[in-house]
């Protein structure tokens, strides 16, 4: 595997500067980042508080769900750059942020799906900020993930693009260690929130991780109570991957 690759060559070139030799650590890495500086009055005309708690959440829910280290941003350090960057070693990935099914700038699909990078404190953001799908499949490299969570409007329609760039493919019925997860239509951040809420504590309730992606994601959404921007904008999680992975870093 690539990603085991470059980190076996990474640890050998550093424990040859030190003229010694240990056993290579195995880490399950994952990154959280969470665009809060789109997410200001400036921006939206009222001021969202949802963005830092969305971020915190997801990283001690995934450091309950084995992964470590859990890098990534909230704010200005979530870029384009930090982002591809990073991407490649990473087994869990979270990202919230405004996205969308962008039309593709060439080439095929027609379809190159998106998220929008912070664009800076005092900034908002504009179609320069956009993070492609495509782009991340070129920096991913056929590297496998684990769990993958869009926390962002569109990313969980049936035409995004988004999945593939992480190598999920889009069926509900894996065999692999893979689950991907996301929101069909424009979504609240205050309902993306208690849905992960709900998910992840269901998710990480059992000490021995004997519960499901699907069990976490049925239980989260028979919860209810989720707001919903109106009629043709209906509150809908979606899924793909592996119905019966525990979601662990494993």
């Amino acid at each position: 595997m690539k990603r085991a690759g470059a980190l076996l060559v990474s640890f050998v070139a550093a424990a040859a500067a030190l003229g010694t030799m240990a056993a290579p650590v195995s880490a399950r890495t994952a990154d959280a980042w969470s665009n809060s500086d789109a997410f200001t009055s400036k921006c939206l005309g009222f001021t969202d508080n949802y963005p830092s708690i969305m971020y915190s959440q997801a990283k001690a829910q995934m450091a309950g769900l084995a992964y470590s280290p859990i890098t990534g941003a909230l704010g200005s350090g979530f870029t384009r750059t930090a982002f591809l960057n990073e991407v490649f070693y990473d087994y869990g990935v979270y990202v919230h942020s405004h996205g969308d099914n962008y039309w593709a700038s060439s080439g095929a699909p027609n379809v190159d799906s998106g998220f929008l990078q912070d664009p800076g404190s005092g900034k908002c953001n504009t179609s320069s900020d956009i993070v492609r799908s495509s782009a991340i499949r070129t920096a991913t490299s056929g590297t496998p993930y684990n769990l993958v969570v869009m926390s962002t409007c569109y990313m969980g329609a049936s035409k995004s693009t988004m999945p593939g760039a992480f190598q999920i493919e889009k069926v509900k019925n894996s065999t692999q260690r893979e689950f991907y997860l996301g929101y069909t239509y424009s979504t609240y951040d205050s309902s993306a929130y208690l849905f992960e809420a709900n998910f992840f504590s269901y998710l990480n309730g059992a000490a021995d991780h004997s519960r499901t992606v699907y069990q976490a994601f049925a239980y989260a959404l028979g919860r209810g109570g989720y707001e919903a921007p109106d009629t043709s904008d209906p509150f809908q999680p979606n899924w793909w991957g592996n119905p019966n992975y525990n979601g662990t870093a494993g």
